[in-house]
């Protein structure tokens, strides 16, 4: 294959994954987090201002102000939203869906912003796919990180994760490239990636531990006739050039707004800062105030589970993180031959350094979030890993191979594509065929795995069409008959007890699962003697039996019986 011919495949793989987002903004409704995002990022456009007013805003960060510039124009050039109405009446959507968009017109134009990071991340794994492997190697990397699930979801909401994956990805790129053949402007270029990458998510961090390594790695991967000492000093030498672009573009990306900050002047709250300010608190530090308010305040929410609901994992809640979950969680929502691809690589000396490159990042991203985040909501906090999974998996079209194994490479990420095709629009809520029937995934995941309450839409047609009366959400009221809720209520995600009388039911074989409306929305048939006959909330709340999901119960872990409320939209 052609470098040229590459492209083309590579462009046309990148335009179908596009329409594929683009279907699916038009077919859900906003989660739980994107008006909060869309709020924040609004703010800073219209107000120029980086404070945050509600505790759920401290997560936030500046590249959000993206997703409110298509208001921010549209105000300035004085653009009515009734223009849109005719497109809208041309699209297949209910008045009730048409009536939502409208209403919400600017979160959904906002949408449209983040398909650019998906096709910059498709575009720097097919660049960089190109400098390791050559075009076979590149397009099929680009093939399945372009038909990655849990990316087409994310590429378009307003939150922050899909960003997060681009720039991410484009900082430890330009981190190893500048390794490898050290130059100032090279030393610039990752500076201002890493810098952007913080300006993201928080998460960037872990950039810090992965440039350490990387050091190592080119230290190791030395050119028979380079010095080790050398090279390890020239990395060095680079790594300070680095920190000081990002600091400063950190600072740009705040407005410049109070770029020089003391520790001694926040109200540190967190372990991690509260010892941090023991140490030097009094010396002034070269980053903006909001950026070091919402760390702060991160890293507390973090390590007191507060406001982000429990840990749901094959069935039990947790008020803990545990260390299995992303693995799980990613052999249950990676398309089984991604997975494969990966597993059947061949490794060739020639090209190590970049094989450490992709394998630290995926090490150093898959320890923290196992290991350290006791927030463990989505897969989508460990979506970051995997442009580096898709690299490695690149390797399977190696030119050393034979030609049965490139073609079986070739069928694999063909099954792919067609996959995530037939899932369009339910990417958010995307399983592979491990868990067998889609109805079986509220026993293994739910949170942002299975239910953003992006479901609105496939309820409202299941309602159109529904002739037998039925009970929406009834939460704590034990009710008879059809009974439709959200699944990560059903589990007990934010409150354990909103809905025990019906996992209880569901033990007792007084209720069955009837289907699961797009995905999100679990629709039961419960008898009648539940209504009439249970115990009041109180009296069920006071059960300590502890029962699990995953073999067909309805309770949760005994240690996470407290409730546990997540703000959400």
């Amino acid at each position: 294959m052609s470098r040229a011919q590459a492209c083309r495949c590579a462009a046309l793989a990148t335009a179908l994954g596009t329409a594929l987002i683009s279907i699916t903004i038009l077919r859900t409704s906003l989660t739980d987090d994107e008006p909060y995002c869309y709020d924040y990022g609004r703010r800073i456009v219209f107000e120029g201002r980086f404070d945050r007013r509600v505790a759920i805003d401290d997560s936030k960060l500046p590249v959000l102000a993206l997703n409110a510039l298509p208001e921010r124009i549209g105000t300035a050039l004085g653009f009515d939203r009734s223009a849109v109405d005719p497109l809208l009446h041309r699209l297949p959507l209910t008045a009730r869906e048409r009536e939502y968009i409208h209403t919400n017109l600017p979160i959904y134009a906002g949408r449209t912003v983040t398909i650019g990071c998906y096709l910059i991340v498709c575009l720097l794994v097919f660049c960089w796919g190109m400098e390791v492997y050559g075009p076979a190697g590149a397009l099929g990397a680009t093939v399945l990180i372009a038909f990655l699930p849990t990316l087409i979801g994310h590429a378009g909401l307003v939150t922050t994760d899909a960003a997060a994956t681009c720039t991410i990805f484009a900082a430890v790129y330009a981190l190893t490239r500048c390794y490898w053949d050290p130059t100032i402007e090279r030393a610039l270029v990752a500076g201002v990636a890493c810098g952007v990458a913080l300006l993201v998510k928080y998460s960037a961090i872990d950039l810090a531990p992965i440039a350490a390594l990387l050091i190592v790695a080119r230290t190791v991967a030395v050119e028979p006739m380079e010095s080790r000492r050398r090279a390890a000093q020239a990395s060095v030498t680079s790594s300070a050039i680095v920190v000081v672009a990002a600091i400063v573009t950190i600072s740009v990306g705040f407005g410049l707004q109070h770029p020089i900050t003391r520790l001694s002047d926040l109200s540190c709250e967190s372990r991690s800062l509260l010892q941090l300010r023991q140490w030097v608190g009094t010396v002034p530090l070269p980053l903006p105030r909001e950026f070091l308010t919402g760390l702060d305040r991160v890293l507390l929410h973090d390590q007191g589970r507060s406001g982000g609901g429990l840990v749901y994992l094959l069935g039990t809640l947790t008020a803990h993180g545990r260390p299995s979950y992303y693995l799980v969680a990613t052999l249950l929502k990676t398309p089984v031959p991604f997975l494969a691809l990966v597993l059947i690589r061949p490794w060739r000396r020639h090209r190590r350094y970049s094989d450490w490159a992709w394998l630290i990042a995926v090490a150093v991203f898959a320890a923290h979030m196992s290991f350290s985040l006791q927030s463990q909501v989505g897969l989508r906090y460990l979506l970051p890993a995997f442009p580096f999974l898709a690299m490695l998996a690149g390797a399977a079209w190696d030119h050393g191979r034979t030609r049965r194994w490139r073609q079986l490479a070739t069928v694999l990420a063909g099954l792919c594509v067609i996959d995530a095709t037939a899932n369009c629009p339910r990417y958010l809520s995307y399983f592979n065929q491990l868990i067998g029937t889609r109805q079986n995934a509220y026993r293994y995941l739910a949170d942002s795995n299975l239910d953003w309450d992006q479901g609105r839409f496939a309820l409202w047609r299941w309602e159109a069409q529904q002739t037998r009366p039925y009970v929406l959400e009834p939460k704590y009221v034990p009710r008879a008959g059809l009974v439709a809720v959200r699944a990560t209520e059903f589990v007990g995600v934010f409150d354990p007890e909103t809905y025990r009388w019906l996992r209880d039911a569901v033990e007792n074989g007084q209720a069955r699962l009837v289907m699961a409306v797009g995905d999100a929305f679990l629709v039961f048939d419960v008898a009648s003697s539940v209504e009439t006959g249970n115990s009041s909330p109180g009296e069920r709340g006071s059960s300590s039996r502890r029962t699990n999901l995953l073999g067909g119960l309805g309770g949760t872990d005994q240690s996470c019986r407290h409730s546990q409320t997540k703000e959400r939209a």
